[in-house]
């Protein structure tokens, strides 16, 4: 019977951002977001990992901790990007992970990512 394995790892990344025709989300403010993402799939890797997570973590948080996102591409409407909302800033994060993974021989797949603002929001994205 063959098996298979599922990671959930969450880590912190503090970050600022304004949201264009969003009321007081227009200023410049920051959150400290909880990033949680989910891997899954049937064989380990040479480390006996499906992937190893502090290369996610490192990987989102080299590019965007303690960073303006609208300053990347990908959150600047003008250069092709959309608006960093929550769910936005989660369906980016997944593009990041998901490319990892499509490097790793063992091919995991990332089923989610979750990115909390505050206490009470929080966006999930995952591919249909």
């Amino acid at each position: 019977m063959r098996g298979k394995y599922t990671l959930v790892k969450h880590f912190w990344l503090s970050c600022a951002h304004r949201v264009p025709g969003a009321g007081k989300c227009e200023r410049i403010h920051g959150h400290n977001y909880k990033v949680t993402f989910c891997v899954e799939g049937y064989e380990l890797d040479e480390q006996q990992m499906l992937i190893d997570f502090r290369q996610v973590k490192h990987a989102i948080e080299k590019k965007f901790d303690h960073h303006l996102l609208n300053d990347f591409p990908e959150f600047d409407p003008g250069r092709g990007g959309s608006a960093p909302t929550t769910e936005k800033v989660a369906e980016v994060f997944f593009s990041i992970i998901e490319e990892l993974c499509l490097q790793k021989e063992n091919r995991p797949t990332v089923k989610w990512v979750e990115v909390q603002e505050t206490e009470e929001a929080y966006a999930r994205y995952e591919k249909v």
